[in-house]
């Protein structure tokens, strides 16, 4: 099945623009996944302009998911989570709470940090990754082989 991804790298006010790292990272995996990267972006992590990058995305590229790439965490700054959270119809839970608890087993305590929130929006999956490519590697590889079934479920109609 032909799935598409958006890559939207959150990055703080005042980050000089270069290569990005995790976005490329990303990318990567999804490639190898069998999935196709259609738009890749960076945005400030500034709330009002994430949500309008969710929007646009899911509601007129028809994206089949959207992976965020930082702002998840605790400080003041990060507000990826809250902005996906406002733009979502459906949440779902059990994606960011299974790869905070793999990464965390398996790599690093710091993982409980994390706010990420997952969910989706009418037929696009919407998931929160930290910001760091290692990171941001660590907790898309759990879900990854995964994903596919994920866009097959959203694009099912009900019966």
């Amino acid at each position: 099945m032909d799935w598409t991804v958006g890559i939207l790298s959150v990055k703080e006010k005042g980050i000089l623009p270069g290569e990005d790292r995790v976005s490329n990272e990303i990318k990567k995996l999804i490639t190898d996944a069998g999935g196709t990267v259609t738009v890749s972006e960076r945005v400030e992590a500034d709330r009002t302009k994430i949500e309008k990058k969710l929007i646009v995305w899911s509601d007129h590229l028809k994206t089949d998911v959207i992976l965020t790439a930082g702002g998840s965490g605790l400080g003041k700054q990060d507000c990826t989570p809250d902005a996906t959270q406002a733009v979502i119809d459906r949440e779902v839970p059990a994606i960011s709470d299974v790869m905070r608890l793999e990464v965390f087993r398996k790599s690093t305590k710091k993982a409980v940090i994390s706010r990420a929130v997952c969910g989706i929006r009418n037929d696009t999956l919407i998931i929160n990754l930290p910001g760091s490519a290692g990171p941001a590697r660590e907790n898309l590889e759990v879900i990854l082989d995964t994903l596919d079934h994920f866009v097959h479920m959203i694009r099912t109609p009900p019966e």
